[in-house]
């Protein structure tokens, strides 16, 4: 393996590369008029802006008048905001400025907060808010002495937004920031081509290679009138052609119809194409059906076609958010998640949702979906719940950059899987540092590496997949980063805080699988509380998570109590995806709290310990991270993890191999 101490390959790349202006797309037309409010500051006032922003005369970018914010050396973040700027949902806009900085210190960030209405933020749940753009953003020394322009595109997809926030700031430096010429147009894309099909049912990487396949592919009959039976690892699915009509059935734990789906009139004559242990292609004149091995069925049309979901299930856990829909019981599920391509013009897929109860069999969503669209449908659980990989992976997850070697190897009597998190990077801001990626000390983290491998330990490493997108680097480059930075230092897999594109779940999840490819059964831990399809803490797509290792949900969030169906439909995994669960339970009640409750309620009421926080994941079979433990090891290394979770885990892994039998998941949680 090529390893040398050096700065990353993608700094290497992009060096010189982030200053100049960020390039649009040439295919968008820029149409319409400017939507920022005294964006030219010509007028010569700061009307729109608030106090923070003070108009100059000199320097200039164009006219008579530049704005400046300033800010000081301990003063956190200064900010100059546009309190609510209009736009339409799943429009795409460009948002241009030019800036100069004096000093370079510190951070200067575009963002674009999502807002339903003049001051109503758009919420993804009751603690997060519904996310935003970051067009531009300019690290440490960008943009220093001379004006330049910077620009991005940027879209929201959710349907109830209503305009934005603009704020632009700096943070954690002293220094002096001149703007002008700040517009945000509409764009325009062409219209999206016909697919090529049936490649565009088609994917990168191979979930074969993680315990999901096609088994069989069966046709009866030909032509218009055929019948095609495909089974997955975790589904069956049963096309009549001619009737328009599929059959979605679970495999995996419970054995069980769980979905049909009406598509409202014949498909036209299929045939059967492409068949192998990652996808069947089923091929007609205007559509192609892929049936990937994670269970997943993806359906390319160039023609308007519609599709009637009807469910064979009560769901314990029911979420839509237009146009997409997720429903789950104790043993297992479906969603639907349909997928427009990006910056094209398509006539867009809607949703009606269900009129019954969903709690109960037999009710029904129906989708209108445009020509040129994706309609896609998942059967879960796709995979197998690794009892083996839920004792052996072991995490202990440390801080501060590289680790004293005697750590290293005291943690490594319980833990088999480190991951570094913090300050092996240059630059480092907790959950804010980004792409590119320079290592501190290279040659201290290869020792460290190379010891842990010593000891059986795998290492795995942090990335902020959202970064990459932040300064203008595409999920491609994020990518070839992973694949170059991996085989360059030697670790095992990654942690990713975040998945690369929250609103673009097949970004999402075209880069997992290609990443799961590489990593093989290294460990890939995601830590996702705002999900694809449509950042929310909601609603999830599970055949995408099934990729991941482990999975790290709840940060922030209130979690009512153990028995809070959240913990279990959510944080949990078990029946879902499979994936390997675990809690950041840092707002984890004893006791619910009433349905309008309050910050101050949350804040005053009683938290979960610690131990009853790895209780409870137990009780679900979840896992738990070994968090930043001490050296020399303190009372709650001891007590709470040495002490109690993993003994407790040895335990449960003496019962199971004992008895090969799975260990029973306790809902609701039984714990002292």
């Amino acid at each position: 393996m090529m390893r040398a101490a050096s700065l990353t390959i993608a700094a290497l790349l992009v060096a010189g590369a982030l200053t100049p202006a960020i390039a649009a797309d040439t295919r968008a037309e820029a149409v319409g008029e400017n939507l920022v409010a005294n964006g030219d500051f010509e007028i010569g006032t700061r009307d729109g802006w608030s106090s923070a922003m003070q108009i100059v005369d000199e320097p200039v970018y164009a006219g008579e008048h530049s704005a400046m914010i300033e800010s000081a050396e301990d003063a956190g973040a200064v900010a100059a905001v546009q309190s609510f700027v209009p736009i339409e949902p799943g429009a795409y806009y460009e948002f241009r400025m030019a800036a100069r900085r004096e000093t370079g210190r510190g951070y200067v960030y575009v963002h674009c907060n999502w807002y339903a209405a003049p001051g109503e933020r758009l919420m993804s749940s009751p603690q997060w808010p519904a996310g935003r753009a970051e067009p531009v953003t300019l690290r440490t020394g960008e943009g220093t002495g001379a004006w330049r322009e910077y620009s991005g595109i940027f879209r929201c997809t959710r349907s109830d937004v209503g305009g934005l926030q603009l704020v632009i700031f700096i943070r954690d430096g002293q220094d002096r920031v001149f703007l002008d010429n700040i517009s945000l147009r509409k764009l325009e894309y062409p219209d999206a081509p016909d697919w090529d099909l049936p490649r565009a049912v088609t994917f990168p990487g191979s979930p074969s290679r993680f315990g999901m396949s096609v088994e069989g592919a069966e046709q009866d009959g030909r032509g218009a009138s055929a019948h095609f039976t495909v089974t997955t690892s975790g589904a069956q699915y049963v096309l009549d052609a001619a009737a328009g009509t599929m059959s979605c059935s679970q495999r995996i734990g419970a054995q069980r119809e769980v979905a049909t789906v009406d598509f409202g009139g014949p498909l036209g004559e299929l045939r059967l194409g492409r068949r192998d242990d990652d996808v069947c292609v089923l091929e007609g004149r205007d559509l192609a059906l892929g049936f990937q091995g994670d269970s997943l069925v993806t359906i390319a049309t160039n023609r308007a076609l519609s599709a009637t979901v009807t469910s064979r299930i009560g769901a314990e856990w029911f979420r839509v958010q237009d146009p997409h829909l997720l429903a789950i019981d104790e043993a297992g599920g479906f969603c639907v998640t349909p997928w427009a391509r990006p910056e094209l013009t398509s006539p867009g897929t809607t949703i009606q949702p269900p009129e019954a109860d969903t709690s109960e069999p037999s009710w029904s969503a129906s989708w209108s979906v445009g020509a040129r669209e994706m309609f896609a449908l998942a059967v879960f659980p796709g995979r197998e719940f690794d009892w083996e990989e839920s004792f052996d992976k072991r995490i202990v997850c440390t801080g501060g950059g590289v680790i004293a070697q005697e750590a290293l190897e005291e943690y490594s009597k319980h833990a088999s899987v480190h991951f570094m998190f913090g300050h092996i990077y240059d630059q480092w801001v907790a959950g804010n540092t980004h792409a590119p990626y320079n290592i501190t000390d290279p040659e201290a983290l290869m020792a460290s590496i190379d010891r842990g491998h010593e000891l059986g330990t795998e290492s795995i490493i942090y990335r902020h997949p959202t970064s990459y997108d932040w300064v203008g680097l595409d999920v491609d480059f994020f990518l070839e980063d992973l694949r170059v930075t991996r085989r360059r230092y030697g670790f095992d897999g990654w942690y990713f805080d975040g998945y690369p594109q929250l609103q673009d779940w097949m970004g999402c999840y075209r880069a997992m699988r290609i990443v799961r490819e590489r990593v093989g059964d290294g460990t890939i831990y995601v830590h996702c509380t705002l999900n694809p399809p449509a950042r929310m803490t909601e609603i999830y797509c599970p055949f995408i998570d099934s990729y991941a290792t482990f999975l790290l949900r709840a940060e922030a969030q209130v979690i009512h109590g153990p028995s809070d169906p959240y913990l279990r439909y959510v944080v949990n995994t078990q029946h879902i995806s499979n994936t390997l669960a675990t809690l950041k339970g840092n707002n984890m009640l004893l006791e619910p709290l009433p349905e309008n409750y309050t910050r101050e309620d949350v804040t005053n009421a009683e938290k979960a310990s610690l131990k009853l926080q790895l209780q409870t994941m137990l009780a679900l079979n979840g896992r738990c991270r070994w968090a930043y433990p001490g050296w020399p090891l303190n009372s709650s290394d001891q007590e709470d993890y040495i002490g109690f979770y993993f003994a407790e885990l040895d335990r449960m892994e003496q019962q199971w191999r004992a008895t090969g039998e799975a260990i029973p998941m306790t809902w609701p949680p039984e714990v002292e």
